[in-house]
């Protein structure tokens, strides 16, 4: 079962690699002033240009690939600077001007010139941006616009693979009669999906396991809607921060809704349920296996928690003795002193430590806290669990011991996250390290034979 629900992530990659593919032949063929920009469907007024990747050949066998600055865009669409650290990395040169300074060979958005014949790079690098800086999960939402001397055939994001695709995407909306009526259309399109159906839990919802996170798909109040609920990260210690997270997520995902409830933080996703369109419940699920390919213990740590999958174990969950424990924390003796010793300035309970000495047990160093916010919440989790495990055989010995263990080390985790947010704040102060060296890009050729030739992105700063 779990390799057919992998299908969707698999199928995500593969529509990537066949756009990508599709691309570049389309890049190779154009011609002297030939355009082609790529856009996000969801993106109808992000700024005087907003959101997307366009292309123009010039100089017979020259192309530039342009993305927006923040020039150009809104407010609520604005590259963060680790958006911008990355179209750097990919090559991508710094705009050179604003968008009404005088032509000076570069362009007042991020810009690579190249010959044609490099046009499998240029396809990689604006699919990365694409999926990485815009946040598309998948080629079908997006929209295209093919301008210039109408030479270069005109180029269709989603490609032509309509023999292909399963066939519950071609069937009609469908209005249910019932709530059960909704489930089985729910059902009937997973399985023309994945080729086969998950089990149904006892609370009516059907579980998918998309790249180990646990996916519930359901029937809303009344029968109102189709809901997708996916918990990614548990244990939280920092809510203030993880919100701040949420919201920067609801920001860079829009088709998925990112909400905080107790410790956890969760996907969820309503499509309407009358009609009932298979097409969208499939596109919902692949947005969403596109999401969780990014989501991993570096990801959970930076909100604050643990990843949330799916174990599989090949036993019972509660053993049958207290000898043979679940889950067993590493020795402490194995671990950082500098880690014990914060630990044990939260013995009995205390929570008064100066933000300022936890960074400083830290070196001032922003690895070095997320390497021991990372151990510490892996204890906090393990003594958690052991402590619930040993309750739950009957054997209340050290329930007591192991629940104090585990509030220890949350109040470890919340110490470690406050000086995480101070350093956030002072810039990593007093201690400043050099900024990592990237690659050099390619030799680059000539710029613009032209100095009075416009890019793309002229006139939009108006």
């Amino acid at each position: 079962m779990a390799e057919a629900h992998n299908r969707f992530d698999r199928d995500v990659d593969l529509a990537w690699r066949e756009f990508r593919a599709r691309l570049a032949d389309h890049v190779a063929a154009m011609q002297d002033g030939d355009g082609l920009v790529l856009e996000p469907l969801a993106e109808e007024s992000a700024g005087p240009a907003g959101p997307c990747v366009q292309f123009y050949a010039w100089d017979e066998d020259q192309v530039r690939c342009e993305v927006p600055s923040n020039t150009h865009l809104a407010d609520d669409r604005r590259l963060r600077p680790e958006d911008e650290a990355l179209l750097l990395e990919l090559g991508l040169h710094a705009p050179s001007r604003g968008a009404d300074d005088p032509e000076d060979g570069g362009s007042p958005a991020f810009w690579i010139d190249r010959p044609l014949a490099w046009a499998d790079q240029l396809a990689e690098l604006s699919v990365r941006a694409l999926r990485e800086v815009w946040g598309v999960p998948h080629p079908l939402f997006l929209r295209s616009e093919t301008f210039g001397a109408g030479r270069t055939p005109v180029f269709e994001p989603a490609g032509p693979r309509a023999e292909s695709r399963p066939a519950v995407l071609s069937q009609l909306a469908v209005e249910p009669v019932s709530e059960d009526h909704i489930r089985e259309l729910i059902e009937s399109t997973v399985h023309d999906r994945i080729g086969e159906c998950p089990a149904w839990d006892e609370d009516g919802d059907l579980i998918l396991k998309i790249d180990g996170v646990l996916v519930f798909v359901g029937v809303g109040p009344g029968g109102a809607s189709v809901d997708l609920f996916a918990p990614i990260v548990h244990s939280i210690t920092g809510r203030t921060r993880a919100a701040e997270v949420a919201s920067d997520l609801n920001r860079r995902w829009p088709h998925q809704k990112f909400v905080l409830v107790d410790d956890r933080l969760a996907v969820v996703n309503h499509l309407p349920a009358s009609p009932f369109v298979p097409a969208h419940l499939v596109s919902a699920l692949d947005g969403l296996a596109q999401f969780l390919e990014t989501v991993d213990n570096a990801f959970a740590s930076h909100v604050g928690g643990m990843p949330l999958r799916e174990q599989e174990p090949d036993h019972e969950c509660v053993p049958e003795s207290f000898e043979d424990p679940p889950w067993t924390p590493a020795g402490e003796e194995d671990l950082p002193l500098p880690l014990l010793a914060l630990r044990d300035f939260h013995l009995d309970g205390k929570v008064e430590i100066p933000t300022r000495t936890v960074a400083a047990i830290g070196d001032w160093e922003s690895e070095h806290l997320q390497a021991f916010l990372d151990m510490s919440n892996e204890q906090q989790v393990g003594w958690a669990s052991e402590a619930l495990a040993r309750a739950a055989s009957g054997n209340d010995d050290g329930v007591a011991e192991a629940d104090a263990k585990a509030h220890q080390w949350e109040l470890t985790g919340r110490s470690l996250t406050a000086a995480l947010e101070l350093l956030e704040r002072q810039g990593d102060e007093p201690k400043q390290r050099a900024p990592r060296s990237k690659p050099l890009p390619p030799d680059q050729p000539a710029l613009f034979d032209n100095p009075d030739e416009p890019t793309l992105f002229d006139g939009f700063g108006d």
